[in-house]
């Protein structure tokens, strides 16, 4: 019987866990050369995912075509790389057990390990909605990211996984080099920004996919 690969799920809460989307979408490429597929290849990408399995859409000021089928699509097009599968989005530690149960649905036929990242809020329920998921205690992983800075944080996510980091660098990964506050409300406002930005890359895609239509019927009328 063929091994079955591996799903990773990163489920962070606010702190210098954050690196791991951004890190993940920038080097998705490289990513597939040491055996691991990102689900996302840009930001905009695991937001929309996320945001479509928490049912979140109206929060955001999208409707619910904008996100809807994206987590299916991203599996599906990952899966093709036959390799183990990663995924990052702080919206997922606030997604319910019924949420969590359809994310998983997708990934059938691989084995679902999930990695939370510690941070300010408190991760409690997040570990125990979480902890359905994997099946398996073992599967839940829990990366202390107190006193940590980002480099070290990435490097200790890619050590759990499988992959390593020394050629996958962060000085160019987009809101990697910030330097972590140590406020809660720095934090939490970092994060709303950086929500509202992935946000506004998906509603630029929709109106870029709506120009392309548009322009095709003016070229057929004319």
């Amino acid at each position: 019987m063929a091994k079955k690969h591996k799903a990773w799920i990163h489920v962070g809460v606010p702190g210098a866990g954050d690196v791991i989307e951004p890190a993940l979408a920038h080097h998705h490429a490289a990513l597939v050369e040491l055996g691991v597929a990102s689900l996302a290849e840009s930001t905009a990408e695991s937001f929309r995912a996320a945001v479509e399995m928490t049912r979140s859409h109206k929060d955001w000021g999208l409707k619910r075509s904008d996100v809807e089928g994206q987590w299916t699509r991203l599996v599906r097009r990952a899966a093709r790389a036959k390799a183990d599968l990663v995924f990052s989005q702080s919206l997922l530690a606030s997604a319910t057990a019924d949420q969590v149960a359809l994310l998983v649905d997708a990934l059938a036929g691989h084995q679902v390990h999930v990695v939370l990242t510690t941070g300010l809020d408190d991760e409690t329920l997040a570990t125990a909605t979480w902890q359905a998921a994997c099946r398996k205690p073992e599967r839940l992983h829990v990366l202390e990211t107190d006193g940590l800075e980002p480099a070290q944080v990435w490097k200790a996510f890619g050590k759990l996984v499988g992959f390593g980091t020394a050629s996958l660098r962060l000085e160019d990964v987009p809101c990697a080099s910030a330097t972590l506050q140590t406020l809660p409300e720095a934090l939490r406002e970092v994060e709303r920004l950086a929500r509202r930005n992935a946000s506004l890359e998906v509603r630029l895609e929709e109106l870029d996919r709506k120009r392309r239509k548009l322009k095709r019927k003016l070229d057929r009328v004319a």
